[in-house]
This record gives C-alpha cells, sequence and structure tokens, in this order.
C-alpha cells in the first residue's frame, strides 16, 4: 500500500513540494543546461523553485550573430565584424569560412548563456526539426535563429515558420513540389516527424494519427514555395523564399477520416497555414511533442501510467494555452515527479552536454578573454569537432528523424555510449586533465584551471571536504563509500589526510610559489582524470 501511493504522488504534476536545496537546484541545472557554473548553482539554490524555474524559461536578448574569426579574403567582412546579412562574393569560397564559423558561434552561444534554458532547447528544436548537411551558410544560419526566437514561444507559430523556411525547403525538397509534379517529402515529415507522430500502422497506408492520402493531399496543398538567390554573388540578393502562383495546386484537397474526411480549399499562399491549422486541432499533435519534451528532460520510458499522469496533462496545458510552449516547461520543471529521486541521474549525457557542459563547468572563460580571434575560433572548433566524433554534429544530424538516442527503440540514450563513443569520451577527458590541453595556435595552449576551481569547495584543505565538493557540482548521484576511497585515494596514494591538508594550505598560503602550485595542480589533474573516468561522470 505504501508503495502504490508513493507512486501516484510522483506520477503526478502536482508542483513539487519538498525541500528545495542546491541538490534539486543543481539537478534542474544540469536537465536544463549544460554543465553547472558555481556561481549558477548558488544563485538559483538562493530562490525559491517558482523565481528559478521562471528564470530559466524568462525571454533574453537574442546572441549576437557570428562573426569572421580568421578569414582575410572576404571583401565585405573585416576580421571580427558579422558576416550574416554581408554577400557572398565572385571567386572566392567564403561559404566554407562562415559555415566554420557557424559552428564556433553555436559553441559561443552555449558558453555565453547564464541561467537559462534557451540553448537546450535550441538543441531540441534542431533535433526536431533535423536538418543535415551544411548547406549555404546564411541560410544555416537564419533557420537556427529562427529556433533561437522560438525556443519557448508558440509551437503551432513556429511549425508554420519552419514549412516555408529556406533551410527545409531544399533539406526536404519543398522547393521543388509543384501541382505538375507533387512532392511529398515534406509533407509525409511534417505528419510523421513535426507533428502528430506517425504510430502503428492499422492498414494499408493507414497510420494511428494519418493515412497514405493525407500525405498526398497535404504535398499537393503545399505546393508553389521556391526559394532562389541561395549562393548569388550578385549585390542586393540575398537568399529569399518565395510563393510561384502558377505552381500551386488550387484544387480541393480531400482529407482522410483521421481529420474528419475534412476538405482543404484553395488559398493560394495562406493555403500552408490552413494546413498547419487543422492539423493542430488534432490531440496526436500536442501528445507527440509532449512526449518528445518529455524523453528531452526527463526520462525515455514512458509507461502507461506516465502518459497517463504527466503527458496528457502537459498536452492538456499545451492546448489550454494555445500552443505555448513555456507553460508546458514550467508545469514540468516545477513538478514533483521532475525532482523524483528515481529522475535523478538515468539520463546519458548526450555528447554536446558533456563537452559544452566542461566547457561551461570549468570556466573557459578566463582564457577566451585573453585569445585572439582565430585563437577563440579554434577553441570553439575543437569543442564542435569533439562533440562530433562522440557522434553528435550539431549541424549535421544523422537524418531528418535527428539523432537516433532521441527516438530509437529500446535504447534511446544508450545508443550515445558504445566501445567507439566511449572511447572518444576518454579521449576527452584526458586531454583536459591533461598538463598542455589542446593547442589554439602561436604555441598557445587550451587547459582548465582546476587549482582556481577548487576555491568555490567549502573547506577543500580537507580532502574528504573536497572529494564531496566535487562530486555534489559534477556528478547527479552520490558515490559509495568505496568510490570516494578510491578517489581519495587518486589525491594522496599512501597518505595520511593531513599531507594534503599541509600541501593545499601551503599554496593557499604562499599562491605565488610556482613549484608548489603545479605541485599541487598535478594532483587535482589526477583527482579530476578519476572522476571523468567514473560511470556516474556519464549521467545527467
Amino acid at each position: 500500500m505504501g508503495t502504490t501511493l508513493r507512486i501516484n504522488t510522483m506520477m503526478s504534476l502536482a508542483p513539487y513540494a519538498g525541500e528545495w536545496t542546491a541538490k534539486e537546484a543543481a539537478h534542474l541545472l544540469r536537465r536544463t543546461g549544460f554543465g553547472l557554473r558555481p556561481e549558477e548553482l548558488d544563485q538559483l539554490s538562493g530562490m525559491d523553485l517558482s523565481s528559478a524555474v521562471d528564470l530559466l524559461l524568462e525571454d533574453r536578448p537574442l546572441p549576437d550573430p557570428p562573426i569572421n574569426y580568421d578569414y582575410l579574403l572576404d571583401p565585405n567582412v573585416p576580421l571580427g565584424r558579422p558576416w550574416p546579412g554581408k554577400p557572398l562574393a565572385a571567386g572566392v569560397n567564403l561559404n566554407t569560412y562562415r559555415n566554420r564559423s557557424l559552428r564556433a558561434w553555436v559553441m559561443d552561444n552555449i558558453r555565453k548563456e547564464r541561467l537559462s534554458a534557451r540553448e537546450r532547447m535550441v538543441e531540441f528544436w534542431s533535433n526536431h526539426f533535423a536538418i543535415a548537411g551544411g548547406g549555404q551558410a546564411q541560410v544555416r544560419y537564419d533557420n537556427h535563429m529562427l529556433l533561437e526566437t522560438f525556443a519557448f514561444g508558440n509551437f503551432r507559430e513556429l511549425i508554420k515558420r519552419v514549412v516555408v523556411d529556406k533551410a527545409m525547403l531544399v533539406f526536404l525538397n519543398g522547393n521543388q513540389n509543384f501541382v505538375a509534379s507533387p512532392n511529398e517529402n515534406f509533407a509525409r515529415e511534417l505528419l510523421e516527424l513535426f507533428t502528430v507522430g506517425k504510430g502503428p500502422q492499422i492498414g494499408d497506408g493507414d497510420y494511428s494519427n494519418y493515412t497514405e492520402e493525407d500525405v498526398r493531399a497535404l504535398a499537393r496543398a503545399l505546393t508553389g514555395w521556391r526559394t532562389r538567390y541561395l549562393y548569388s554573388t550578385v549585390p542586393g540578393q540575398e537568399p529569399e523564399v518565395y510563393f510561384q502562383a502558377n505552381l500551386h495546386d488550387t484544387s480541393d484537397k480531400q482529407l482522410s477520416y483521421h481529420f474528419n474526411n475534412d476538405i482543404i480549399t484553395d488559398a493560394g499562399e495562406e493555403e500552408y497555414k490552413h494546413v498547419v491549422d487543422r492539423i493542430f486541432q488534432q490531440p496526436a499533435t500536442a501528445l507527440y511533442i509532449c512526449r518528445k519534451l518529455y524523453r528531452h528532460f526527463v526520462y525515455y520510458k514512458i509507461p502507461d501510467q506516465v502518459e497517463t499522469d504527466i503527458i496528457v496533462p502537459m498536452a492538456r496545458i499545451l492546448t489550454q494555452n494555445d500552443f505555448e510552449i513555456r507553460p508546458v516547461l514550467r508545469a514540468l520543471f516545477m513538478s514533483q515527479h521532475f525532482y523524483n529521486a528515481d529522475n535523478l541521474g538515468p539520463m546519458i549525457k548526450n555528447p554536446l552536454q558533456l563537452v559544452a557542459g566542461l566547457m561551461r563547468t570549468f570556466n573557459h572563460d578566463h582564457q577566451l578573454a585573453d585569445f585572439n580571434f582565430d585563437q577563440e575560433r579554434r577553441t570553439l572548433n575543437y569543442y564542435y569537432a569533439r562533440a562530433t566524433l562522440m557522434d553528435m554534429e550539431y549541424f549535421n544530424p544523422p537524418s531528418v528523424a535527428g539523432w537516433e538516442a532521441y527516438y530509437q527503440e529500446p535504447s534511446f540514450y544508450r545508443i550515445w555510449i558504445n566501445g567507439s563513443t566511449l572511447q572518444e569520451r576518454t579521449r576527452f577527458t584526458q586531454t583536459m586533465t591533461g598538463i598542455n590541453g589542446f593547442g589554439v595556435g602561436d604555441g598557445v595552449r587550451a587547459t582548465y584551471d582546476y587549482l582556481a576551481w577548487i576555491a568555490q569547495i567549502p573547506n577543500a584543505t580537507e580532502p574528504n571536504a573536497l572529494i564531496t565538493g566535487i562530486v555534489e557540482r559534477l556528478l547527479p548521484r552520490p558515490l559509495s563509500a568505496g568510490q570516494l576511497a578510491n578517489l581519495k585515494e587518486t589525491l594522496i596514494p599512501g597518505l595520511p589526510d593531513f599531507e594534503w591538508t599541509v600541501e593545499y594550505g601551503d599554496h593557499l598560503a604562499n599562491p605565488n610559489d610556482e613549484d608548489l602550485a603545479a605541485s599541487v595542480a598535478a594532483k587535482l589533474r589526477d583527482l579530476f582524470r578519476a572522476v571523468f573516468s567514473l560511470a556516474e561522470f556519464q549521467l545527467v
């Protein structure tokens, strides 16, 4: 009886009623951001839950545009100046450097973000509206800014914008969809991946939420949209989308019984909005996106009770708020269920959470502030590349369905870890605990200052307090006594506790003694390497 009551209490969107401490604040920050900056944890844990969640979901100024970090041959953009809105140039391959800049820029947005869940939501939308390949840099930038703008905004309006977005029209052949030869690619994904979801097949060409007949009808309704000037070098000819009326199917489009056999009549260049409005009348749309939000922020398993007690109420909140995403996230992040002990640390970090999480946690700002433009670009692109080696290239998901870890049953997140990617994760953490870090040009090395980082931990001169403080900040779950003992053995192998107390205390008393600082820093690098090698470090 007691167990049943506990489960029913935890399986609820009812507001969290427990104590709000640094433990709960850390969980919220890990799930809604990248890494755990000490000042952010202090600020959030010093607030009440409602104010903390509101702060994370607050509208912020959009990120500054990407810049020309390193390319001297751009006739229109000097070093350090933004390139969006600037034309390409004949005879010069500007697109390559701009895509390189775009990769650095997205990592920089994550690095600079403070107490906001926006970049995690942009990552969510980047997976939901997966567009593979580099493409034209301005087109990709415009697509990304659309996701930044609507991160917590109206899902229905975002879908409408995506339908006529340059990057999506190119990627799913929407710009090749015209009355004489309808192209079904985008219409199919609009239903299957972006809105109602496919569901099990229940008949010939009939799925749980739509039919092949609906795909064909919607493809015809979306005809006539074109793109032009994607790679133009003519001044004033920026990439654009336009509607060509003579390529649009003006006949009636009959929908199936899933849509009450409704008919979409001709509305010219406004017809796509009618299509989206009709899709959003389906209850399956709200349920589908809420399941994806749940898997992104809570856990991949959605048993019947979670569907009934969590997903359905989330979908109800979404529809009651006219498909605004923010109220749904607010209810989820404030719920008893979100802070259930079973939901603390069962997710495997995706590669971006791992690499960007360390970049933010260990405050790479302290070096980047002193780097020149090229060194900054190299540093940020290094993180992007390391996530790519772990099978998550931000601007190049493997398919229109996104990364398999977010949808592939039954493994889901476990797909992130295999023999190859685990080695890459280990190589990355070993690099970042090495004395030399990685090179960024001109003999400069990018490293983490672990010695400065532990200053935040109270009573760090006592080895047990030091290790406990590190674990609480870096891991989502406590360690066993044996694991803690092993970490202390790494820090002071075979030595009594006072050896660390004396040595670190001497450093604090003589911070300008370089030999003493180097000795303490070496011990810390060994300790952090051991922490990063724990299975628990891969969890969030």
